[in-house]
């Protein structure tokens, strides 16, 4: 690939071990000989919600997938380079994947919700850890709700199937489940592309509460969103990190020509 930017740390503000909840260091992956990722080095902080915006196809999506080793299901992936959270390589042979996604859960673009109870969606994950009294387990799935700002739509048909929810209540929904595992990183690609205005605003509330408490990486292509919801974001094109910034400068005074073409909408 043509070098558009030399990936480093990225120029924001200078962050403390404590202030870090991801840092990647010349990450590059590929699938099969493909280069998917090239060379990315960034810091992704602590209780802030940080934007991946691009083309789709440039990478966005392996990034994340980077951070819970979703990308291990594909037998053609390989990475070189680091990515630590809470001091440790997660690309170690050593880590055990399974905790790790505990620890840093993922929401998808189209809502996916197992055919089974609303509580038994949100009950799954800690009931594949191991086996919790049920008083321990009702008290978990109701946090879970109430975090996910659904429990009161939901409280009275909790064995009800899923299916009945609507679009934007799915999508709270898997934010639970993945809430209920206490994760300290949640990924988010896409949440609100398939909702109306007024699920996306609802999901777009919940991200500004839950970062009190959880780092969240999203990926949005509605640059409105970006600024007007994002502390952080990261303009990738082919694989490559663009531009990297707090979101109020990348939008109004972008360094790179091509992040301005793109966020104004010329090219994407």
């Amino acid at each position: 690939m043509v070098k558009l930017f030399k990936s480093s740390r990225p120029a924001l503000k200078k962050l403390g071990a404590e202030e870090i909840a991801v840092e990647m260091s010349e990450l590059s992956v590929y699938y099969g000989k493909k280069i998917v990722l090239d060379n990315i080095s960034m810091v992704i902080p602590k209780h802030r919600i940080t934007s991946l915006i691009g083309q789709s196809g440039c990478g966005k999506t392996t990034l994340i997938s980077s951070m819970n080793r979703m990308n291990d299901l594909n037998k053609n992936h390989r990475c070189t380079g680091s990515v630590i959270i809470d001091g440790q390589n997660i690309h170690n042979k050593k880590v055990n994947v399974a905790k790790l996604r505990t620890q840093v859960g993922m929401v998808f673009q189209t809502p996916n919700p197992f055919p089974m109870s609303i509580y038994d969606n949100v009950a799954f994950g800690l009931r594949l850890q191991k086996e919790i009294p049920r008083r321990q387990l009702d008290e978990a799935v109701e946090r879970a709700l109430k975090s996910a700002v659904l429990w009161d739509e939901v409280k009275d048909q909790l064995f009800a199937s899923a299916a009945i929810l609507s679009g934007g209540q799915q999508q709270r929904l898997m934010i639970a489940r993945a809430l209920a595992l206490k994760p300290k990183i949640l990924l988010l690609d896409e949440p609100t592309s398939a909702l109306d205005p007024l699920a996306t605003l609802h999901i777009e509330e919940l991200m500004q509460s839950l970062k009190k408490t959880t780092t969240i990486v999203m990926i949005t292509h509605n640059m409105q969103q970006a600024a007007r919801l994002s502390d952080y974001t990261a303009f990738f094109h082919q694989g490559e990190l663009v531009e990297y910034a707090d979101s109020d400068k990348l939008f109004t005074q972008p360094k790179h020509k091509q992040t301005e073409d793109y966020i104004t909408g010329r090219y994407g």
